[in-house]
């Protein structure tokens, strides 16, 4: 199946992402087995944490009212503290202050003035964030009343508290304030089956079962802390523990968004992940079967290791994760390398041996050396090894056989590697004399040969190379020889009908000629006239085109102006342009561009580009003509948009006898841009030619040669000057010639008819 992604980057997250996936499962599996129990408790007990934490009431809450039950606790066995306190202070009287224990909670009693002991330490170490009155029945019938704020009425709540606990004739009650401020009682000990806390239950168990007449304790909680002493941990201690909540809810919230989009990574990249496997299924192929069963026995020694010890947390984490990997490791390799046992180590020390029985002559050769000399060291080895087993039960350990034998061993292994690094050198040097003959042939020698011996590995590729060489010179021989005939040929043919082409074309010009000639015959003499003339040029560039082939071709090179050259072409071709349904936009700098090139062939040049492109432009549209510098050159760029679709490229279209108008519609031979792009190649220029959609594009380059300066000369006396001047001749005084000068031996611009 042909994997949708090959993103190998998203892959490898994908892999990573399935992996998290999977051991978060099997941690959650783990956490299940081990404390399930406990989870599903402390689960239920956390959410109704949460429950209590989102109704916004921390009176609601467990830790406050567990709180308000624990300060309950200690102020009612403040009361009952005198008694447990007598025999302690009975055996100190003069201790000042004594700690004692009761019940498991622990309290200190102190003297007052009047030399009773009453409890005091509880009491006062309470703020007022929480107010409390305490009246103890223990000592006084009348009762003590001890509180941290005589001006509080204990049946009432002060501004700013919400909760008020009143413990009165042993029955406890607790109210709760509204918006409006009205007290509303949330529980009485005295409504049966009603529970606060279970340590409010155990207080008032002890407060029933008490000889002691029941004290009378009310305290009233703020709504918000105002300080943070050690006895103020109704308020505080709910709102650290809400903020607690909040956090683990937050971090609930994170991992499970976490792991929701590890999953959908795992999911959405499936592909990409498969492809990855795909890779890590290519590394296990490479591992023999015998090493990956050897890997899973050690695995399998090492779990079982591990469970001996017995099922702790970590041992099973580890083994559920490795039984996981392994068996997910194997199956990527399954189901990848359906044939995963043939990978072995005997299959690769045979193919190893005999990879290379079917290769060449030369590999089968060098191979056997190679493989000869490995097999005969590693029998050295093995010698050796068996030698030392022998001599050291032996008493020839101790002589001079013991020496001799190891010293011949390794003289024959240092033997057999000279051995071979020598058969290795004369290889290397029979295959160094085959690449440098290639590289010869490749410049263009075919005279080149190799004389190798009949005992090298490389001979019958050297023999077989010396006959590709002679069948490559006898191919280009016989190929120059065709080319030579087909120029000859076209050259003969064409020369020889010029001269009958000659008689026509003036016997047509006589007939016209003649007087009193119907009007059908004119237009039958007017018709063979184009015809003939047609034909004239076609010879003319057949002509051209061969000599340009062969090399013949002759050149007048010389220093012109091609700024010039192109304004001298462009007037003389301004009737054709003019002729034509085409906006010509000619770009020609006023400044001198000096080549060294043939004003003839040049101007034959610009010729057949003009009336390519007045004959083959889209009609109404625009012809370009531009002459600029670009470094040390000139480049002439024509542009225009073609009115036949071009389906070929720039370089097919400058063959000979090829034209853009595939239904050959138009009159021309297909020669003209041939002929332009090889007189401008002999005049030391390129001819480039791009066609991009319909725009087509001829870029001409020459090089930019000023003329040498001619050397100064001597000053004259006046008699000898004006002598000279009355001598000589008139002359230009203009360092370049102009076009005109060069090109008036030029043909006519109805001399070819190029063609794109």
């Amino acid at each position: 199946m042909k994997l949708k992604s090959t993103n190998l980057a998203r892959g490898v997250f994908a892999w990573f992402c399935f992996l998290l996936c999977a051991f978060s499962i099997i941690a959650g599996l783990i956490f299940a087995i081990y404390y399930g129990r406990s989870i599903f408790d402390e689960g239920s007990y956390f959410f109704t944490e949460i429950g209590q934490a989102l109704s916004g009431d921390l009176r609601e809450t467990d830790t406050y009212k567990e709180n308000a039950s624990a300060l309950f606790e200690r102020l009612y066995y403040s009361t009952q503290g005198d008694t447990a306190a007598n025999s302690n202070v009975a055996d100190d009287e003069d201790a000042d202050e004594n700690a004692v224990a009761s019940s498991s909670y622990h309290y200190y009693v102190s003297r007052d003035e009047t030399g009773t002991t009453v409890s005091t330490v509880y009491v006062e170490s309470i703020s007022k964030d929480d107010l409390y009155s305490v009246t103890s029945y223990s000592t006084d019938p009348a009762g003590k009343t001890v509180t941290n704020d005589s001006n509080w009425d204990a049946q009432t709540l002060p501004e700013g508290f919400n909760y008020l606990f009143i413990c009165e004739e042993g029955v406890v009650r607790i109210y709760h304030s509204d918006k409006d401020g009205a007290l509303d009682c949330v529980f009485s000990s005295d409504t049966p089956g009603a529970v606060y806390t279970n340590t409010l239950s155990y207080t008032l168990e002890a407060l029933r079962q008490s000889s002691v007449q029941s004290p009378k304790i009310s305290f009233a909680v703020r709504t918000e802390p105002t300080s943070y002493y050690s006895s103020n941990e109704i308020v505080s201690a709910a709102q650290l523990q809400m903020k607690t909540i909040y956090f683990y809810m937050g971090l609930i919230m994170a991992a499970v968004i976490m792991f929701v989009l590890v999953l959908l990574f795992s999911i959405l990249f499936r592909q990409d992940r498969k492809l990855f496997e795909r890779y890590i299924a290519h590394g296990l192929k490479w591992i023999w079967i015998e090493i990956k069963v050897i890997a899973v026995f050690v695995w399998a020694f090492v779990v079982l290791n591990i469970i001996s010890y017995g099922f702790d947390l970590a041992g099973t984490a580890v083994t559920l994760f490795s039984v996981f990997f392994v068996f997910y490791l194997l199956g990527i390799d399954i189901s990848h390398n359906r044939r995963i046992y043939r990978h072995n180590i005997i299959h690769s020390v045979l193919k190893l041996v005999l990879g290379n029985r079917e290769g060449k002559k030369f590999e089968q050769i060098v191979y056997r050396k190679y493989m000869a000399t490995a097999g005969i060291l590693v029998g050295l080895c093995i010698v050796g090894v068996l030698g030392y087993v022998f001599f050291y039960s032996h008493w020839l350990m101790n002589t001079i056989w013991f020496v001799a034998f190891y010293v011949g061993l390794f003289s024959a292994g240092v033997g057999t590697l000279v051995w071979f690094a020598w058969a290795l050198r004369d290889d290397l040097r029979d295959y160094g004399k085959l690449m440098e003959q290639v590289e010869q042939m490749y410049k263009g020698d075919l005279d080149a040969m190799n004389h190798l011996p009949a005992t090298s590995p490389l001979y019958d590729s050297a023999m077989q190379l010396n006959m590709i060489r002679d069948g490559i010179r006898i191919a280009v021989e016989e190929g120059i020889k065709s080319e030579r005939t087909k120029v000859e040929l076209i050259t003969n043919v064409s020369h020889d009908i010029k001269t009958p082409l000659t008689s026509i074309i003036s016997y047509i010009e006589l007939m016209k000629t003649e007087p009193n000639l119907p009007p059908h015959m004119q237009d039958y003499l007017k018709i063979v006239s184009q015809k003939a003339d047609r034909l004239r040029h076609m010879l003319q560039d057949i002509f051209d085109v061969s000599k340009a082939a062969t090399g013949n071709i002759t050149l007048m090179p010389e220093y012109i102006g091609l700024d010039k050259l192109l304004r001298q072409t462009l007037g003389d071709m301004d009737g054709v342009m003019n002729d034509s349904e085409l906006t010509w936009r000619v770009q020609i700098p006023q400044e001198d561009f000096p080549v060294y090139a043939d004003g003839q062939r040049m101007y034959r040049v610009f010729q057949n580009l003009i009336k390519n492109a007045a004959q083959y432009a889209l009609e109404g549209s625009r012809v370009y003509v531009e002459l600029q510098k670009q470094g040390q050159n000139a480049v002439v760029t024509i542009q225009n948009i073609s009115k036949y679709e071009l389906t070929m490229d720039g370089d097919s279209l400058t063959a000979r006898f090829v034209r853009g108008d595939d239904s050959r519609s138009t009159s021309g031979s297909g020669l003209g841009l041939s002929i332009a792009k090889s007189f401008t190649e002999a005049c030391g220029g390129t001819f480039h030619v791009t066609v991009k959609g319909d725009l087509f594009t001829v870029m001409i380059t020459l090089p930019l040669k000023e003329p040498p300066k001619e050397p100064e000369k001597e000053p004259l006396t006046e008699t000898a000057d004006a002598e000279n001047i009355a001598s000589e001749p008139e002359t230009n005084p203009d360092a370049f010639p102009e076009a005109s000068e060069q090109t008036e031996n030029t043909e006519s611009p109805e001399s070819s008819e190029p063609e794109n």
